[in-house]
């Protein structure tokens, strides 16, 4: 048994039995666990050392429930706790039988069009409950959104602020460049920037979202737009270039914009 299994074991015991551990996802490293005496599955997913030794766990697993208490959705996969495991901190949810998008994509590919807007359909309708109860994902991408049972759930809502407002220095950017995957940040949020995400960084990972599920990359600054790669709808190109706005003000405020054009939209416009 590993030393951090171990510490994991120690940390969650007596109500949580560690069964096994999962590939990691980034830096962070994944374990399932059995909660007695039901037997029902968490994933326990561990912070990387640096960030780790730079969080408070006591403020993290408070700022967790506090999303927790916020959330309550079935295209939503919300947190359960978070504490200290030896040297590491990490946090848990409900274990979700499935595949993520991201390794759906690495086997088979860039997705059927209408497949896609299902599953585009689906995350624009987690966050825009998210966005309601005012809290911001700020780090979605393939690998947290799950595909189970033919639907598609969208996992750590409310991570990374929970972690920023954790860290003894409070700067979010320490938790985004240690958590979060480059190309699903907005161009903002590249450069040192610390400030807490907005609904509107969402929206970018949306669009880059997309662009991936239809053309099987995420979207480059030198390649064309999706509708010049790819036939898809009129308004459909069109509400990803808005998710895809260069500068904020030009983007989609918020989820529920995006999922109202969905709505809205015809697939003969």
């Amino acid at each position: 048994m590993s030393e951090l299994r171990f510490a994991l074991g120690a940390a969650l015991g007596p109500v949580c039995m560690v069964e096994r551990e999962v590939r990691s996802v980034g830096s962070c490293r994944l374990f399932v666990a059995l909660e007695l005496p039901a037997g029902t599955e968490l994933l326990v997913k561990v912070l990387p050392g640096e960030l780790s030794r730079a969080v408070d766990p006591a403020r993290f697993e408070r700022e967790l429930l506090l999303v927790a208490e916020r959330l309550a959705d079935p295209t939503l996969v919300v947190p359960r706790g978070g504490g200290r495991a030896g040297a590491f901190v990490y946090h848990t949810r409900p274990f979700v039988e499935g595949t993520t998008l991201r390794a759906w994509l690495a086997r088979y590919g860039e997705l059927p069009l209408h497949r896609a807007v299902e599953i585009l359909r689906s995350v624009l309708a987690a966050l825009t409950h998210a966005h309601a109860k005012n809290v911001i994902h700020g780090d979605l991408k393939p690998e947290n959104v799950l595909l189970a049972d033919g639907q598609a759930v969208v996992v750590d809502s409310g991570v990374v602020e929970a972690v920023g407002r954790s860290l003894a220095t409070g700067s979010t950017e320490t938790a985004r460049a240690a958590l979060c995957s480059r190309p699903y940040l907005p161009p903002e949020r590249r450069g040192g920037s610390t400030a807490l995400p907005v609904p509107g960084d969402d929206m970018y990972a949306v669009g880059v979202l997309a662009h991936e599920m239809l053309t099987g990359q995420p979207p480059t600054p030198e390649c064309e737009a999706l509708d010049e790669v790819r036939a898809v709808p009129p308004w459909f190109g069109e509400l990803i270039r808005r998710c895809l706005a260069a500068e904020p003000a030009g983007r989609l405020g918020d989820a529920a914009a995006a999922l109202d054009s969905l709505s809205r939209a015809s697939w003969g416009a």
